[in-house]
């Protein structure tokens, strides 16, 4: 699948990239950043979309944000700021989807984001100032600490938001 100019971002992907466009499982997809969301832009996506079944991928996210956190830990302990860009670039990519997914809408934009996000009705206090910050120095401690902070406040948002609907 050829990346649309949308989802043309410094910390993803660039010009007229191809990614994998083969197999779809929430498990796998996820390791290569927005493929249901660029495949769906693309009319390409399978018929069982995880912002439909945000119940399940969301923890899914939430889960996987816990593996790379452990290695973006390590890596800023030991001040290993080259390996941190590319580990803390997948959290936020992490991040987006469960925002999104958790509103059950794909991510639409790389290049919009802000305007996209600003239109969610579920998303953590100030998300557009605090992950701006952190993508303009993802190499930095304190962008870490501000991704840290920005999935706890949307795990719990998400949770919160999963027991009122049991109700």
């Amino acid at each position: 699948m050829r990346v649309p100019s949308a989802f043309v971002h410094p910390l993803y992907y660039s010009e007229s990239q191809l990614i994998e466009s083969g197999r779809f499982d929430w498990q796998g997809s996820l390791t290569v950043p927005f493929k249901y969301d660029i495949a769906y832009s693309l009319g390409l996506a399978p018929s069982n979309l995880p912002w439909e079944h945000q119940s399940q991928t969301v923890p899914l996210l939430f889960h996987l944000w816990k593996e790379t956190e452990a290695k973006l830990n390590v890596l800023h302990e030991k001040r290993e700021r080259s390996d941190v860009k590319g580990n803390i670039a997948g959290g936020i990519a992490l991040l987006l989807q469960a925002i999104f997914w958790m509103n059950q809408l794909p991510v639409i934009s790389l290049t919009d984001w802000e305007k996209e996000i600003r239109q969610l009705q579920a998303k953590p206090v100030n998300i557009v100032e605090r992950l701006d910050f952190v993508m303009k120095k993802p190499d930095m401690y304190h962008a870490f600490i501000q991704l840290q902070q920005l999935f706890t406040e949307t795990s719990k948002l998400f949770y919160k938001m999963q027991a009122i609907q049991k109700r």
